[in-house]
């Protein structure tokens, strides 16, 4: 029997992901609570093989709860069940520990297999995630090939401050500054400075 926590700020939704699993032999639900501090005093009580964790939590998220989760209570697997699926979340849940990954439209047969999988030790994330690892590994790799000067201009850009402020903050000529963010856009595959800015802003630069 695999012992499971569900842990979302929505009663209903969690109700519901409780109810996926009454006929189901493998699993008991032994917790759902509505925080990830409330999960983390049940585990100081009660046996958890596998919790399930949103991200998006009033006080303490679903990241940071995951990190104290797997520092005192090292042996319960989490899995991030969440609507958010971007890059940063994606890295950075399993970075903290996490041992799945799943967003909330997946279906019940998935779920399941999920738990199942992260239960016997292994990783689990589906196609949508997977891509979603590949394309955020990729950037990274283009993030990794910009030059510290370029990363403290595109700062300044992100700021709102034109190519004459920057040039002046710097004590560099304008057509300096220009001719940086155009390699960077061309580094980070951005189309205008909008798109540029967002990108760093996915990857964390900003």
């Amino acid at each position: 029997m695999i012992r499971v926590s569900i842990t979302d700020d929505h009663d209903l939704f969690r109700s519901g992901v409780a109810s996926l699993f009454n006929d189901i032999d493998t699993i008991e639900v032994v917790a759902q609570t509505g925080s990830g501090e409330e999960l983390l005093e049940v585990l100081k009580q009660q046996e958890v093989d596998v919790a399930l964790v949103d991200i998006s939590m009033k006080k303490m998220n679903g990241l940071d709860t995951v990190v104290e989760m797997k520092k005192h209570h090292p042996h319960t697997k989490a899995i991030m069940l969440t609507m958010h699926n971007d890059s940063p979340y994606v890295l950075k849940a399993l970075r903290n520990g996490a041992s799945g990954y799943l967003l909330k439209d997946c279906d019940e047969d998935e779920l399941i297999r999920a738990i199942e999988e992260v239960h016997k030790g292994k990783r689990y994330v589906n196609q949508e995630v997977s891509e979603i690892i590949l394309d955020a590994m990729h950037t990274e790799e283009e993030v990794k090939s910009l030059s510290n000067r370029e990363i403290e201009i595109l700062v300044l850009v992100a700021q709102g401050k034109t190519a004459k402020q920057i040039a002046q903050e710097l004590f560099i000529s304008t057509r300096t500054v220009e001719t940086h963010r155009r390699n960077m856009m061309k580094k980070l595959k951005a189309q205008n400075t909008v798109e540029l800015v967002n990108k760093a802003t996915s990857l964390g630069l900003l």
